[in-house]
């Protein structure tokens, strides 16, 4: 009589091939299970920013709506990561943005979004003024006191521009 076999048979080619595409499978099932989570996450992090910065949107007339598109375009023309900060009433009740140059480097304060006009007569020489589009420009060129730098960022039409603005006379 044969004795007895102790080890298990050998697993054949198709059944290494059908692990292989059980196991492939499990992770696209994870990677899509993480990219989903992470886009949930992101979505809870816009609506908490876009309640957070209500009275700035008011404040500047901006429908929420258009703010991330407002953003992307801010990212775009300076290359670097940007945040936002609160409204500062020392800053005409505009909106502190914040950049950095690298991952390692803190944020500085680059600009102002939207700062009330009758704040410009103190108005620092370096600190951009940000505005989404023309109106808040010609705004800005009226009470102009001093030479101001501007970036005109529309996010309806997805243009930017730098304008040097100064007192009229």
């Amino acid at each position: 009589m044969p004795k007895p076999s102790c080890r298990r048979p050998r697993p054949s080619n198709a059944d290494r091939a059908a692990e292989q595409r059980a196991a492939a499978a499990e992770q696209r099932r994870l990677a899509a299970e993480d990219r989903r989570l992470a886009a949930e996450q992101e979505a809870q992090e816009q609506r908490a920013e876009q309640e957070r910065l209500t009275a700035f949107f008011e404040h500047a007339g901006i429908k929420a709506a258009l703010w991330p598109a407002f953003m992307q375009l801010v990212r775009s023309a300076s290359g670097k990561a940007v945040a936002c900060g609160d409204q500062s009433p020392s800053h005409g009740n505009g909106l502190l943005l914040y950049s950095r140059q690298h991952e390692a480097s803190a944020f500085q304060l680059a600009g102002v979004v939207c700062p009330d006009p009758s704040a410009l007569a103190r108005w620092p020489a370096d600190l951009t003024i940000l505005v989404p589009g023309r109106a808040w420009l010609l705004r800005i060129e009226k009470a102009a006191q001093s030479p101001l730098k501007v970036a005109v960022l529309d996010p309806i039409t997805r243009r930017c521009a730098y304008e040097r603005v100064g007192p009229r006379h």
